[in-house]
């Protein structure tokens, strides 16, 4: 690689970079999403882009927003951008971040460039993708090539991907050939994503006196048991199905089921035995099992855990969040367009994995497209405290990011 005809790409990369971990665009509730949208849009319009920002109804967002209505009065904006008349690449990633929390050693909104790392919140999660995409088509431009390439740069992936969702559901635009910017680092490719399953299971019993415990239906006692049952069972059950694909280690071959994030009980007093007990439970699915497959094997474990548990309690299984997993073929030209032109920066080829998470790939690959999942970062690094990109991450990123575009724009 040639860094000396790189150099002034990879400071504007960082330079951008800086600026949009500056805007805290915290989800929830959305904070500084048109302040973040106005600034993407005119650095495209710089490059010679046409842009559209492209606001999501309210009413779609009073419906689909898990932390409705804290999305009120905090308009969401799509920066839709295409950079030549036809396209053959659609380029995804998320200006949205997730809550610093608390316990920085520096002020999350400030970035801070330090040896070889740029620090800040949605440093890795997913700004950095942005501003290398940015600095590779500004290359492409001062080289006087026309980059065939468009650009949906999302809100509201940390809440679902609800930008997404609504530019395909809803927009109906569906490109052929989609790359997303998530954070995978240089060193893995990702071709998809486990599917998630998401709920509540709520358990109802006779509320009463502590003292005479007898006289009620503990719903807490009912529901331990009831639980601890049902991680025995579905463990089993999901261990019978290794999945095929590859992952970044081997207890990911397998779905998972984890309870406890929320609980909910009916009571908040030691005397009285409570009559309402709810926990979620978050369960991730191997591209093999589908969800109606994982949903009914959900209900029938619910009902054979309650007889084996003897439970008296009435017994609810609530879901509240349905995605299947997503997968594009290893075999896909985008997929090995990807690994190759990676490996020629690198020096070695990145391997392909399957994602434990969510990507916001899975609405394109559900309505027909090929996407890959390929972009800066530190794999520790996302929604931690103290975030941060490794500066050879934007390097390299900058690079292959443009020598993707440019040999899709020269061969078709």
């Amino acid at each position: 690689m040639c860094w000396a005809s790189m150099v002034n790409y990879v400071e504007f990369a960082i330079k951008t970079l800086c600026k949009l971990i500056s805007i805290p665009t915290i989800n929830p509730p959305g904070e500084n999403y048109e302040r973040v949208s106005r600034y993407l849009s005119e650095v495209l319009k710089d490059l010679g882009c046409d842009v559209e920002l492209i606001e999501i109804p309210p009413q779609y967002l009073d419906e689909h927003y898990p932390y409705a209505p804290q999305h009120r009065g905090r308009p969401r904006y799509i920066v839709y951008a295409k950079c030549c008349s036809s396209p053959v690449l659609h380029f995804n990633a998320h200006y949205d971040v997730v809550p610093p929390g608390s316990g920085w050693s520096r002020d999350p909104f400030k970035p801070v460039v330090e040896r070889d790392r740029v620090y800040g919140r949605g440093a890795s999660d997913d700004k950095a993708s942005i501003a290398c995409m940015l600095a590779a088509i500004k290359k492409l431009v001062d080289e006087g090539i026309e980059p065939r390439i468009e650009l949906a740069l999302v809100p509201d992936e940390e809440s679902g991907g609800l930008g997404t969702r609504y530019l395909v559901e809803e927009l109906r635009i569906v490109p052929s050939t989609v790359l997303v910017g998530e954070p995978t680092s240089s060193r893995l490719v990702a071709i998809g994503h486990k599917g998630v399953l998401r709920g509540f299971l709520k358990i109802r019993g006779v509320q009463g006196h502590a003292a005479t415990p007898w006289r009620c239906i503990n719903a807490f006692e009912e529901g331990c048991l009831l639980i601890s049952c049902l991680i025995h069972v579905l463990r089993e059950s999901f261990r019978r199905i290794a999945s095929s694909y590859p992952y970044e280690c081997d207890e990911a071959r397998y779905s998972t089921a984890s309870f406890g994030g929320i609980t909910r009980v009916s009571t908040n007093k030691e005397n009285v035995v409570p009559s309402y007990f709810e926990t979620s439970f978050d369960i991730r699915l191997v591209p093999e099992m589908g969800i109606d497959q994982a949903m009914e094997l959900l209900r029938e474990s619910v009902e054979l855990c309650r007889e084996r548990v003897g439970s008296r309690a009435e017994v609810e299984l609530e879901i509240r969040t349905a995605i299947p997993p997503s997968i594009t073929s290893p075999d896909e030209d985008i997929v090995k367009l990807v690994q190759r032109i990676a490996e020629e920066v690198l020096g070695e080829a990145p391997r392909l994995f399957v994602n434990c998470g969510r990507y916001d790939s899975v609405f394109y690959v559900l309505k027909g497209s090929r996407a890959v999942i390929y972009g800066p970062g530190a794999r520790e690094a996302p929604h931690s405290v103290d975030e941060y990109v490794p500066l050879s991450e934007v390097e390299k990123f900058v690079e292959v990011y443009y020598r993707i575009i440019k040999e899709l724009s020269a061969s078709s």
